[in-house]
Protein backbone atom coordinates (compact mmCIF):
# COMPACT_ATOMS: atom_id res chain seq x y z
CA UNK A 1 0.00 0.00 0.00
CA UNK A 2 1.46 3.24 -1.09
CA UNK A 3 0.21 7.11 -0.90
CA UNK A 4 -0.87 9.47 -3.82
CA UNK A 5 0.11 12.48 -3.72
CA UNK A 6 -0.86 15.18 -6.37
CA UNK A 7 -0.08 18.09 -6.81
CA UNK A 8 0.40 20.31 -9.99
CA UNK A 9 3.31 22.82 -8.34
CA UNK A 10 5.20 20.14 -6.67
CA UNK A 11 8.76 22.16 -7.64
CA UNK A 12 7.32 25.12 -5.84
CA UNK A 13 6.55 23.36 -2.71
CA UNK A 14 9.57 20.94 -1.79
CA UNK A 15 9.88 22.06 1.82
CA UNK A 16 6.30 21.03 2.13
CA UNK A 17 6.36 18.06 1.20
CA UNK A 18 9.58 17.21 2.83
CA UNK A 19 7.48 17.87 6.07
CA UNK A 20 4.62 16.02 5.42
CA UNK A 21 6.76 12.89 4.52
CA UNK A 22 9.48 13.39 6.86
CA UNK A 23 8.72 9.90 8.40
CA UNK A 24 9.33 7.86 5.36
CA UNK A 25 11.74 9.65 3.65
CA UNK A 26 15.47 8.78 3.92
CA UNK A 27 18.19 10.94 5.15
CA UNK A 28 19.09 11.05 1.87
CA UNK A 29 16.19 11.94 0.18
CA UNK A 30 15.67 14.87 2.66
CA UNK A 31 18.99 15.64 1.47
CA UNK A 32 18.70 16.05 -1.53
CA UNK A 33 15.12 17.60 -1.62
CA UNK A 34 17.00 20.10 0.06
CA UNK A 35 19.76 20.53 -2.28
CA UNK A 36 17.34 20.74 -5.07
CA UNK A 37 15.60 23.19 -2.86
CA UNK A 38 19.24 25.38 -2.60
CA UNK A 39 20.13 25.11 -6.13
CA UNK A 40 20.18 27.76 -8.87
CA UNK A 41 18.58 26.07 -11.40
CA UNK A 42 14.99 24.98 -11.12
CA UNK A 43 14.34 21.30 -10.35
CA UNK A 44 12.36 19.56 -12.63
CA UNK A 45 8.80 17.33 -11.59
CA UNK A 46 10.21 14.42 -12.38
CA UNK A 47 13.46 15.44 -9.81
CA UNK A 48 11.35 15.86 -6.93
CA UNK A 49 9.16 12.66 -7.77
CA UNK A 50 12.01 10.26 -8.20
CA UNK A 51 13.34 11.16 -4.83
CA UNK A 52 10.27 11.12 -2.80
CA UNK A 53 9.35 7.55 -4.49
CA UNK A 54 12.21 5.93 -3.65
CA UNK A 55 11.02 5.15 -0.14
CA UNK A 56 8.44 3.08 -2.37
CA UNK A 57 5.79 4.37 -0.02
CA UNK A 58 4.75 7.73 -1.24
CA UNK A 59 3.78 7.61 -5.37
CA UNK A 60 3.75 11.60 -6.40
CA UNK A 61 1.69 12.77 -9.54
CA UNK A 62 1.94 16.74 -11.44
CA UNK A 63 0.06 16.37 -14.04
CA UNK A 64 -4.16 15.22 -14.13
CA UNK A 65 -4.47 12.87 -16.79
CA UNK A 66 -1.56 10.72 -14.83
CA UNK A 67 -3.12 10.87 -11.82
CA UNK A 68 -6.30 10.19 -13.61
CA UNK A 69 -5.12 6.96 -15.11
CA UNK A 70 -3.44 6.03 -11.64
CA UNK A 71 -6.88 6.32 -9.72
CA UNK A 72 -8.61 4.21 -12.57
CA UNK A 73 -6.43 1.63 -12.70
CA UNK A 74 -4.95 0.91 -9.51
CA UNK A 75 -6.79 2.71 -6.76
CA UNK A 76 -7.05 -0.35 -4.56
CA UNK A 77 -3.21 -0.06 -3.98
CA UNK A 78 -3.45 3.06 -2.12
CA UNK A 79 -4.34 3.71 1.21
CA UNK A 80 -4.74 7.29 1.51
CA UNK A 81 -5.18 10.11 -1.23
CA UNK A 82 -3.99 13.50 -1.24
CA UNK A 83 -5.16 15.47 -3.55
CA UNK A 84 -4.59 19.22 -4.81
CA UNK A 85 -7.93 20.79 -5.66
CA UNK A 86 -7.00 22.52 -9.02
CA UNK A 87 -4.72 20.75 -10.60
CA UNK A 88 -5.37 23.04 -13.83
CA UNK A 89 -1.99 23.37 -15.87
CA UNK A 90 -0.88 26.76 -17.36
CA UNK A 91 -1.35 25.92 -20.67
CA UNK A 92 -4.57 23.53 -20.32
CA UNK A 93 -3.96 19.51 -19.94
CA UNK A 94 -4.31 17.64 -23.45
CA UNK A 95 -7.87 16.95 -23.35
CA UNK A 96 -6.64 13.13 -25.42
CA UNK A 97 -4.63 12.18 -23.21
CA UNK A 98 -7.51 12.70 -20.07
CA UNK A 99 -9.67 10.99 -22.74
CA UNK A 100 -7.07 8.10 -23.53
CA UNK A 101 -7.33 7.19 -19.27
CA UNK A 102 -11.14 8.13 -18.86
CA UNK A 103 -13.21 7.65 -22.12
CA UNK A 104 -16.04 9.07 -20.72
CA UNK A 105 -14.05 12.15 -19.80
CA UNK A 106 -16.15 14.59 -22.32
CA UNK A 107 -15.73 18.39 -23.23
CA UNK A 108 -18.38 19.13 -21.20
CA UNK A 109 -16.42 17.75 -18.11
CA UNK A 110 -13.32 19.51 -19.42
CA UNK A 111 -15.03 22.92 -18.63
CA UNK A 112 -16.91 22.19 -15.83
CA UNK A 113 -14.26 20.86 -14.00
CA UNK A 114 -11.50 22.98 -14.99
CA UNK A 115 -9.37 24.49 -11.59
CA UNK A 116 -11.48 21.78 -10.06
CA UNK A 117 -10.52 18.25 -11.41
CA UNK A 118 -9.34 17.16 -7.71
CA UNK A 119 -13.09 16.79 -8.00
CA UNK A 120 -13.52 14.75 -10.77
CA UNK A 121 -11.06 12.58 -9.08
CA UNK A 122 -13.10 12.79 -5.84
CA UNK A 123 -16.20 11.56 -7.73
CA UNK A 124 -14.52 8.11 -9.45
CA UNK A 125 -13.49 6.98 -6.04
CA UNK A 126 -16.66 8.11 -3.73
CA UNK A 127 -18.15 4.84 -4.81
CA UNK A 128 -14.86 2.70 -5.13
CA UNK A 129 -13.39 3.29 -1.39
CA UNK A 130 -13.99 5.11 1.74
CA UNK A 131 -13.12 8.24 0.33
CA UNK A 132 -14.21 9.63 4.39
CA UNK A 133 -11.06 8.38 5.70
CA UNK A 134 -8.79 8.16 2.75
CA UNK A 135 -9.06 11.32 0.84
CA UNK A 136 -7.87 15.00 1.81
CA UNK A 137 -8.12 17.89 -0.67
CA UNK A 138 -5.32 20.41 -0.62
CA UNK A 139 -7.00 23.62 -1.16
CA UNK A 140 -6.20 27.68 -0.94
CA UNK A 141 -9.18 28.42 0.97
CA UNK A 142 -11.39 27.38 3.98
CA UNK A 143 -13.62 24.35 3.43
CA UNK A 144 -16.64 26.57 3.38
CA UNK A 145 -15.16 28.68 0.75
CA UNK A 146 -14.32 25.56 -1.34
CA UNK A 147 -17.34 24.27 -0.82
CA UNK A 148 -19.76 26.82 -2.16
CA UNK A 149 -21.22 26.35 -5.30
CA UNK A 150 -19.99 22.63 -5.86
CA UNK A 151 -23.32 20.94 -5.91
CA UNK A 152 -21.57 17.22 -6.41
CA UNK A 153 -19.15 17.73 -3.24
CA UNK A 154 -22.28 19.10 -1.19
CA UNK A 155 -24.20 15.67 -2.26
CA UNK A 156 -21.42 13.41 -1.26
CA UNK A 157 -21.37 15.35 2.30
CA UNK A 158 -24.78 14.99 2.75
CA UNK A 159 -24.18 11.57 2.53
CA UNK A 160 -21.83 11.22 4.94
CA UNK A 161 -19.19 10.42 2.26
CA UNK A 162 -17.15 12.84 2.76
CA UNK A 163 -16.39 16.23 5.11
CA UNK A 164 -15.77 19.16 5.30
CA UNK A 165 -12.58 17.76 8.18
CA UNK A 166 -11.04 16.53 4.42
CA UNK A 167 -10.20 19.49 2.97
CA UNK A 168 -6.81 20.86 4.12
CA UNK A 169 -5.66 24.66 3.52
CA UNK A 170 -2.63 24.95 2.34
CA UNK A 171 -1.99 28.23 4.65
CA UNK A 172 -2.80 26.83 7.64
CA UNK A 173 -0.47 25.22 10.43
CA UNK A 174 -3.53 23.72 12.22
CA UNK A 175 -4.55 21.69 9.17
CA UNK A 176 -0.93 20.95 7.87
CA UNK A 177 -0.29 18.97 11.40
CA UNK A 178 -3.57 17.54 11.04
CA UNK A 179 -2.40 16.17 7.46
CA UNK A 180 0.90 15.06 8.98
CA UNK A 181 -0.61 13.17 11.99
CA UNK A 182 -2.86 11.36 9.67
CA UNK A 183 0.39 10.18 7.22
CA UNK A 184 1.97 9.56 10.38
CA UNK A 185 -0.35 7.17 11.63
CA UNK A 186 -1.44 4.57 8.82
CA UNK A 187 -1.00 1.39 10.14
CA UNK A 188 -0.22 -0.65 7.02
CA UNK A 189 2.55 2.05 5.98
CA UNK A 190 4.16 1.65 9.19
CA UNK A 191 4.11 -1.86 8.63
CA UNK A 192 6.01 -1.45 5.74
CA UNK A 193 8.55 1.09 6.85
CA UNK A 194 8.90 -0.80 9.80
CA UNK A 195 9.82 -4.28 7.53
CA UNK A 196 10.99 -2.08 4.29
CA UNK A 197 14.48 -4.22 4.22
CA UNK A 198 12.51 -7.88 4.24
CA UNK A 199 10.00 -6.69 1.70
CA UNK A 200 13.00 -4.97 -0.35
CA UNK A 201 14.68 -8.04 -0.74
CA UNK A 202 11.72 -10.28 -1.38
CA UNK A 203 10.72 -8.00 -4.21
CA UNK A 204 13.82 -7.58 -5.55
CA UNK A 205 14.79 -11.13 -6.00
CA UNK A 206 11.65 -12.91 -6.01
CA UNK A 207 8.50 -11.21 -7.12
CA UNK A 208 5.48 -8.97 -5.81
CA UNK A 209 3.27 -11.74 -5.15
CA UNK A 210 5.85 -13.05 -2.47
CA UNK A 211 6.52 -9.82 -0.73
CA UNK A 212 2.22 -9.55 -0.55
CA UNK A 213 2.22 -12.46 0.75
CA UNK A 214 5.30 -11.52 3.66
CA UNK A 215 3.38 -8.73 4.50
CA UNK A 216 -0.09 -10.45 4.78
CA UNK A 217 1.91 -12.09 7.39
CA UNK A 218 2.78 -9.65 9.16
CA UNK A 219 -0.56 -7.97 9.08
CA UNK A 220 -2.37 -10.76 10.64
CA UNK A 221 0.19 -12.26 12.71
CA UNK A 222 -1.62 -12.16 16.11
CA UNK A 223 -5.13 -13.11 14.57
CA UNK A 224 -5.66 -16.84 16.13
CA UNK A 225 -7.70 -17.59 12.75
CA UNK A 226 -5.12 -16.44 10.70
CA UNK A 227 -2.56 -19.23 11.74
CA UNK A 228 -3.04 -21.56 9.59
CA UNK A 229 -2.98 -19.18 6.36
CA UNK A 230 0.04 -17.81 7.49
CA UNK A 231 2.09 -21.37 8.16
CA UNK A 232 0.74 -22.07 4.29
CA UNK A 233 2.26 -18.55 3.30
CA UNK A 234 5.51 -19.03 5.14
CA UNK A 235 5.73 -22.50 3.29
CA UNK A 236 5.12 -21.11 -0.07
CA UNK A 237 7.62 -18.31 0.66
CA UNK A 238 10.30 -20.92 2.12
CA UNK A 239 9.98 -22.98 -1.15
CA UNK A 240 10.40 -19.91 -3.16
CA UNK A 241 13.73 -18.80 -1.52
CA UNK A 242 15.47 -22.03 -1.64
CA UNK A 243 14.00 -22.03 -5.28
CA UNK A 244 16.12 -19.10 -6.14
CA UNK A 245 18.84 -20.22 -4.32
CA UNK A 246 19.01 -23.25 -6.35
CA UNK A 247 19.73 -21.03 -9.54
CA UNK A 248 22.48 -18.78 -7.88
CA UNK A 249 24.38 -21.22 -5.53
CA UNK A 250 26.86 -23.17 -7.78
CA UNK A 251 25.67 -26.99 -7.61
CA UNK A 252 22.95 -26.59 -5.62
CA UNK A 253 20.02 -27.48 -8.64
CA UNK A 254 22.29 -30.50 -9.83
CA UNK A 255 23.16 -31.84 -6.35
CA UNK A 256 19.43 -31.06 -4.60
CA UNK A 257 17.12 -31.25 -7.74
CA UNK A 258 13.83 -29.76 -7.48
CA UNK A 259 13.99 -30.96 -3.65
CA UNK A 260 12.62 -28.30 -0.88
CA UNK A 261 13.17 -30.20 2.19
CA UNK A 262 15.88 -31.25 5.16
CA UNK A 263 18.55 -32.89 2.18
CA UNK A 264 18.55 -29.37 0.73
CA UNK A 265 18.92 -28.08 4.43
CA UNK A 266 21.46 -30.31 5.26
CA UNK A 267 23.62 -29.82 1.66
CA UNK A 268 23.53 -26.07 2.30
CA UNK A 269 25.47 -26.72 5.70
CA UNK A 270 28.00 -29.37 4.59
CA UNK A 271 28.45 -26.64 1.91
CA UNK A 272 28.51 -23.83 4.49
CA UNK A 273 25.84 -21.61 2.94
CA UNK A 274 24.34 -21.78 6.09
CA UNK A 275 25.43 -22.56 9.65
CA UNK A 276 24.43 -25.38 11.87
CA UNK A 277 23.00 -23.82 14.41
CA UNK A 278 20.82 -20.64 13.71
CA UNK A 279 19.81 -20.99 10.18
CA UNK A 280 19.59 -24.42 9.72
CA UNK A 281 17.43 -24.95 12.55
CA UNK A 282 15.51 -22.24 11.19
CA UNK A 283 15.17 -23.42 8.23
CA UNK A 284 14.02 -26.92 9.75
CA UNK A 285 11.19 -25.41 12.11
CA UNK A 286 9.78 -23.43 8.83
CA UNK A 287 9.47 -26.33 6.68
CA UNK A 288 8.40 -28.91 9.17
CA UNK A 289 5.78 -26.80 11.29
CA UNK A 290 4.28 -25.17 7.93
CA UNK A 291 4.21 -28.39 6.45
CA UNK A 292 2.92 -30.40 9.21
CA UNK A 293 0.06 -27.65 10.26
CA UNK A 294 -0.38 -26.25 6.81
CA UNK A 295 -3.70 -26.30 4.85
CA UNK A 296 -4.52 -29.63 4.18
CA UNK A 297 -3.82 -30.76 8.04
CA UNK A 298 -6.63 -32.77 9.37
CA UNK A 299 -5.45 -34.54 12.71
CA UNK A 300 -5.65 -33.90 15.84
CA UNK A 301 -2.04 -33.23 16.94
CA UNK A 302 -0.36 -33.23 20.81
CA UNK A 303 0.15 -29.65 20.97
CA UNK A 304 -1.16 -26.68 17.79
CA UNK A 305 0.37 -24.11 16.87
CA UNK A 306 -0.18 -20.60 18.63
CA UNK A 307 0.18 -17.00 18.04
CA UNK A 308 3.47 -17.64 19.63
CA UNK A 309 4.39 -20.29 17.01
CA UNK A 310 3.39 -17.82 14.56
CA UNK A 311 5.40 -14.82 15.95
CA UNK A 312 8.68 -17.18 16.63
CA UNK A 313 8.25 -18.27 12.87
CA UNK A 314 7.89 -14.66 11.82
CA UNK A 315 11.23 -13.48 13.63
CA UNK A 316 13.04 -16.83 12.07
CA UNK A 317 11.70 -15.89 8.99
CA UNK A 318 13.46 -12.71 8.81
CA UNK A 319 16.93 -13.80 9.62
CA UNK A 320 16.02 -16.47 6.88
CA UNK A 321 14.84 -13.33 4.31
CA UNK A 322 18.32 -11.37 5.43
CA UNK A 323 20.61 -14.55 4.61
CA UNK A 324 18.76 -14.93 1.53
CA UNK A 325 19.76 -11.22 0.81
CA UNK A 326 22.85 -12.21 1.27
CA UNK A 327 23.05 -15.02 -1.02
CA UNK A 328 21.70 -13.24 -4.01
CA UNK A 329 24.33 -10.31 -3.66
CA UNK A 330 27.24 -12.87 -3.69
CA UNK A 331 26.15 -14.86 -6.44
CA UNK A 332 24.32 -12.36 -8.32
CA UNK A 333 26.39 -12.66 -11.84
CA UNK A 334 25.85 -16.48 -11.41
Amino acid sequence: MKILYVEDEITKNIPRISRLFDKYLSKNAKKKLRDLENDDYPPSPEEVKKIVQASNLIEIEYSFPEALKKIIENHEKYSLFIIDRNLFEEDGYDFEEVKAADPSFTEEKYELYAEREGDYLLNILVYKTDVLSKFYFMTAYSAKEEIRGTADIQTHIDMNKFSTENFIEKGSEEDFKKLKDIIDNIPILNLQYENKEYLHILQKHINQEITASFLKILSQKDDYNSIRDNLNLMRIIYEQILTVCADKIPGMKADCKDEKGGKTIIWMKDKNHIDGDILRNFLFSIRNIANKFGSHYTDKPVYSPTLNTINALVYALKDIILWFGQICEKYKKT
